[in-house]
């Protein structure tokens, strides 16, 4: 495919990402924002940092491993209780069952881990004194790990915002224009919010398909504040790197939209960033986004309805036509 007006637009090389490129690899960035690389040459936990895995995973994984790690630490403890023998324990029935036992020994690792120690179940020998004190050992570094994570978790400074699924192609300004938007959808307050939109898409360059990375200019770049949704819009004139291109050209030189996000959040005293990137599978040609906020009955606040973010409409194009045609406007 052959696209001599990217011409018009000076390619970008300081992505991050490798521009001219002959190969397809999918995707540059993930719906979420992260980067679709998988690194390979190391071994199998080289490549993963455990406190990374552990702070950016869901709350629900988070609460999982933390239960699955307790239940673990615990079971593994009680083994060893159990193994060494149940007369090294003090408090339990001598007459109990096997099973009964093994759970006496349990519930007295959970006792010894989390320093309860309600001293019905306790140590009686050197031994199990000894294996005692290395599980409280291992319950203090535990549950101070446990802790920072948590600390870490709550405290990370994050954007909270709730990008559109799609990205609209509709009549903007007597060209067409790409368009999407997002918005917070916690109570923080987001001010000097920044946004920088990218394109990346393969073209024949000399002979050959390579990958190109350009700026896409947007009507507002930044805002003061970011309390409604925030419609980025990129106008598709001449000075576009994307003007002369039909919707197949799209699908063809497998585009992508990589879009930056980065706001000074007041709760958190820090910068705060979002990414996330839209293909062609998520472009919808002729539509327009409908309004998500509106006036609260009583006319004394706003209302801004999130459940909104990805309606839109599709768009009568011969209705404009004909609008245009009769006030001498080009679509």
């Amino acid at each position: 495919m052959k696209v001599p007006n990217f011409r018009r637009g000076r390619s970008l090389n300081n992505t991050g990402f490798d521009s001219g490129t002959s190969y397809s690899s999918g995707r540059v960035l993930n719906k979420d924002g992260s980067n679709n690389v998988i690194k390979s040459g190391l071994s199998l936990f080289e490549d993963k940092s455990m406190y990374h895995t552990l702070i950016n995973m869901s709350t629900r994984q988070f609460i999982v491993m933390s239960l699955l790690g307790f239940l673990t630490c615990n079971l593994f403890f009680a083994a060893i209780y159990y193994i060494i023998g149940i007369e090294h324990l003090g408090g339990n029935a001598t007459d109990s069952s096997d099973f009964q036992d093994f759970l006496d020994c349990f519930f007295f690792s959970t006792q010894t881990l989390t320093t309860v120690g309600y001293g019905v179940l306790h140590p009686i020998s050197n031994l199990s004194n000894f294996v005692s004190s290395i599980e409280t050992l291992f319950g203090w570094m535990g549950f101070a790990v446990l802790t920072g994570l948590l600390y870490g978790r709550f405290s990370r400074p994050t954007a909270y915002v709730k990008f559109s699924e799609n990205l609209l192609i509709t009549p903007h300004k007597g060209h067409h224009g790409l368009m999407f938007r997002f918005a917070p959808f916690k109570n923080n307050s987001l001010t000097d919010a920044e946004v920088q939109v990218n394109v990346t898409i393969q073209i024949e360059e000399d002979g050959k398909r390579v990958r190109k990375y350009f700026t896409l200019e947007t009507e507002y770049s930044k805002i003061i504040s970011l309390a409604l949704s925030w419609t980025v819009v990129h106008l598709i004139d001449e000075a576009s790197p994307l003007y002369g291109l039909t919707f197949d050209d799209f699908n063809k030189g497998e585009i992508e939209v990589l879009v930056f996000f980065k706001a000074y959040d007041e709760h958190f005293s820090n910068t705060v960033q979002a990414r996330t990137s839209y293909t062609f599978d998520d472009f919808v040609n002729n539509a327009k986004f409908v309004p998500m906020f509106k006036q609260s009955e009583d006319k004394n606040y706003t209302i801004l309805e999130l459940d909104k973010l990805n309606a839109f409409n599709r768009i009568d194009l011969e209705a404009i036509r004909c609008v245009a045609n009769c006030n001498n406007l080009k679509i």
